[in-house]
């Protein structure tokens, strides 16, 4: 799923539209398809099956013995998922080179491969944060981290459109920070202050949301199907 926004973004560059593709600009357009199609979709799959391991394989029981609150437990998945998030930026970045050499786009060097890890890791990294309060509301719950998954499709989408408005909107708000020329093609003039705003916001709304993490989550049981008992025929 990480490649497919160097992908896309080669798919786009055949579009006979008189734009002239560098490697700057394709690593552009692959940062843009990460923030708002790929990755609030990828790292909120993956934070649903790694936080439910304790509810599907019914582990919580065992590791609360060390004892270790379901807070702290909770918060290491939490670091995990941000390593990942770090590694996922590498990988993208990679694919991107890659895609772009075999495409012959002009303008690859040290400095702009450099450039682009940075755009792309610290973006990667403000969509995680976006992402955090679905994550702790969906992904706790065996039967509904799926439908988290579906929201952070949706809410990523919403950060294609332009407006005002979006300045206060946080998958937009990364694209607003790492990439300087966010909105130009539309006319469209952004500003980091609401955005550095509401992403402090959403980290102590993910906090306080973690805060209330501490009691134990449900343990599931696997039920066992009875068996229907099965009459002799005759006396």
């Amino acid at each position: 799923m990480t490649s497919l926004s160097a992908l896309l973004s080669l798919f786009y560059s055949t579009a006979d539209d008189g734009k002239t593709w560098t490697f700057e600009y394709f690593m552009r357009q692959v940062l843009i398809n990460n923030c708002t199609l790929f990755f609030p979709i990828i790292i909120t799959l993956i934070a649903g099956y790694i936080i439910t391991r304790e509810y599907t394989n019914d582990t919580i029981k065992n590791i609360l013995t060390i004892p270790l609150s379901y807070r702290r437990l909770l918060a290491g998945k939490l670091m995990i998922l941000l390593l990942l998030t770090i590694f996922f930026s590498f990988f993208s970045d990679l694919i991107g080179l890659t895609v772009s050499a075999a495409a012959g786009f002009p303008g690859i060097s040290v400095g702009s491969v450099c450039s682009s890890l940075l755009q792309i890791t610290g973006a990667n990294v403000l969509v995680y944060i976006a992402v955090l309060p679905i994550i702790l509301i969906m992904s706790c719950s065996p039967n509904n981290f799926l439908g988290g998954v579906a929201i952070a499709f949706v809410y990523g989408y919403f950060g294609t459109f332009e407006g005002t408005l979006l300045n206060w909107y946080p998958i937009k708000a990364s694209m607003i920070l790492m990439d300087p020329e966010c909105g130009v093609e539309n006319g469209m003039s952004y500003h980091p202050l609401p955005a550095i705003f509401i992403l402090l916001a959403i980290i102590g709304c993910s906090i306080l949301l973690l805060a209330k993490k501490g009691r134990k989550p449900q343990i599931l049981v696997a039920t066992k199907k009875k068996r229907k008992t099965v009459r002799k025929r005759g006396w």
